[in-house]
């Protein structure tokens, strides 16, 4: 009997060190953010100035996930803005144009003058955050503006980009009538990426 029971121990031993490093493999777990309306529009007022505003459609659209894989937890969310690009300089936020920059095109300041489809003039702000507190940080890690994205929704989803390592979270930027895509932070190379396909989970 005294046999069985440490084989036993042993045994919870083997599975407790394997969840273990099963967990340590694993992106954090991305907790839904909440906000109401007036949080959402002072975060963005704080973080990114006055030109940007929130449309009603995407007020719910905020995702809470670890995109940079540092550990700390980062937002994303979708807002308008006329011209984000003057204000960049005072509010320190990076602007970058995914889409593009993979057909060859990515200098913001010249893709910032394409026409678009008025349907998809929206832009995904992201906050890296810095910290205990995350994105909530009075000055984050780093914010970026990515812009020309194309999508009628966003939600938040997850990829595989190595089979050696742990699928990574994206945006999901969904077009009902074309195709999904996924945009996300490429570790390797520091900058953000737009990928098409149907390659998320």
């Amino acid at each position: 009997m005294k046999f069985l029971g440490k084989v036993l121990l042993l045994l919870t031993c083997i599975a407790a060190a394997a969840q273990s490093a099963q967990n340590t493999n694993q992106p954090p777990a991305a907790p839904s953010a909440t906000f109401d309306s007036a949080q959402l529009a002072a975060l963005v007022k704080r973080q990114f100035g006055d030109t940007f505003t929130i449309p009603a459609k995407f007020a719910n659209s905020v995702m809470a996930a670890d995109f940079d894989g540092d550990g700390v937890e980062d937002l994303a969310l979708v807002a308008d803005s006329k011209d984000p690009i003057p204000d960049s300089y005072n509010f320190k936020y990076e602007i970058a144009d995914p889409y593009n920059a993979y057909f060859g095109m990515g200098n913001p300041r010249i893709s910032s003058a394409f026409s678009v489809d008025p349907e998809h003039t929206h832009y995904l702000l992201v906050i890296f955050g810095s910290g205990k507190e995350g994105w909530r940080a009075a000055t984050p890690k780093a914010k970026f503006v990515l812009m020309n994205v194309p999508f009628d929704s966003v939600e938040l989803g997850r990829m595989l980009v190595s089979k050696k390592k742990p699928p990574i979270y994206v945006v999901k930027a969904l077009e009902a009538k074309i195709m999904n895509s996924a945009v996300f932070w490429d570790q390797k190379k520091k900058r953000w990426r737009w990928e098409p396909g149907d390659a998320m989970q």
